[in-house]
């Protein structure tokens, strides 16, 4: 038969326990808020309109921005797959034909409904050209 423990030693166990289950709980409510997948045109349009919020990016097809009073329409492409945007705004001054951009919104067939859009940058720093 096996020695009962101590309550201080079963008080310790059940912190330990609960805290735990506190943290798990903690980091599974802060990743369902913030998780939003973002994916390529050819990744979203495969698996389907989603029911839920998506972050889409790709580079900004050149001549495809339409801006209109309504708001801006343009593609975005993986090269392999188009899907039209469309953002009831003008778009950042930051975001160009021929450039990386994410969206975010929803997706509705191939066309994106987007609430917001990002300028997206490569990881490679180049420091400012000398105008001289």
């Amino acid at each position: 038969m096996r020695p009962a423990l101590p309550p201080g030693r079963r008080r310790a166990w059940v912190v330990l326990v609960v805290a735990a289950l506190g943290l798990v709980g903690l980091l599974a409510s802060a990743s369902q808020d913030g998780l939003t997948y973002w994916g390529t045109p050819s990744e979203l349009t495969a698996q389907g309109s989603p029911e839920r919020d998506v972050r889409l990016g790709g580079l900004v097809v050149k001549g495809s921005v339409v801006e209109a009073p309504a708001g801006t329409s343009f593609v975005l492409t993986d090269g392999a797959t188009d899907v039209t945007v469309r953002y009831a705004g003008a778009l950042p001054a930051t975001v160009r034909e021929g450039e990386g951009a994410v969206v975010e919104g929803v997706l509705d067939g191939q066309v994106l409904h987007a609430r917001s859009v990002l300028l997206r940058h490569s990881n490679e720093y180049r420091p400012p050209e000398d105008p001289s």
